[in-house]
């Protein structure tokens, strides 16, 4: 697991388990498990995480809004079902084969989703390779993504 990934979980730890105020007081939680951000990295932190104010009681906080993620596997779930021709687990890699010009959408779509098993995502016209940490984190992000995939896919 990296430092982004690494601070996003504390963050989302922190999240469920403390009524934070505002984004000082998530940055000095943080502080207090050693983990020091700007201000900024901070702001681009909780956009990622798809925090959101929301207000109870005369008093407003931050909670993970389940939304926007779902969004994001929506628009995955379609673009598998139109336009995915391969998708096969390599060592500690993912191939995924789609129709040309759609393989970058493909890596949007998963970088946003930050998948725990997916190290990076590199892209070109109509491949899309997914790096994995190791061969189990590989097999476990294509078991993640036939999810996605039409059931007709992988019958035969």
């Amino acid at each position: 697991m990296n430092k982004i990934e690494s601070r996003h979980r504390l963050i989302r730890s922190l999240i469920m388990e403390k009524k934070i105020h505002t984004q000082q007081e998530l940055q000095e939680h943080l502080e207090a498990n050693g983990v020091i951000v700007t201000q900024s990295t901070l702001s681009r932190d909780m956009k990622a995480l798809n925090l959101v104010k929301v207000s109870e009681n005369d008093t407003s906080y931050y909670i993970i809004n389940s939304i926007a993620p779902s969004r994001w596997e929506k628009r995955l779930r379609f673009y598998m079902e139109d336009a995915l021709v391969m998708l096969r687990p390599v060592k500690n890699q993912v191939v995924m084969k789609t129709l040309p010009g759609l393989a970058q959408s493909f890596g949007a779509i998963l970088d946003a989703l930050e998948l725990p098993q997916i190290v990076a995502t590199v892209c070109g016209d109509d491949v899309c390779l997914i790096i994995c940490e190791d061969d189990q984190g590989a097999l476990d992000c294509f078991e993640k993504l036939k999810e996605y995939t039409p059931p007709f896919f992988f019958s035969k």
